[in-house]
């Protein structure tokens, strides 16, 4: 005897980057120098961002980055990292 069933996966917690990338939260980390702009993420929850928030300035600043800001927002970045010529 063969039964049809229909069988769902369910993972142990939501992935919503899946459906709602636009709502996911992402660091905006410009520098004065060189003249860039990095989006690292995506974060689920503000929280989240802000527990790495530390690591990515130390990198930077390890690199001699000068000026350096930050804004956390929700929003899909089509570029990660956008630097300007000299």
């Amino acid at each position: 005897m063969v039964l049809n069933k229909t069988i769902r996966l369910r993972l142990p917690f939501k992935a919503p980057w899946i459906k709602q990338s636009q709502l996911l939260w992402w660091l905006e980390i410009k520098t004065a120098q060189p003249l860039c702009t990095y989006y690292f993420g995506p974060f689920v929850s503000r929280q989240e961002a802000m527990v790495h928030q530390a690591d990515y300035v130390e990198d930077l600043v390890n690199e001699q980055a000068k000026g350096i800001t930050i804004k956390l927002k929700q929003c899909q970045p089509k570029e990660l990292t956008i630097c300007s010529d000299p």
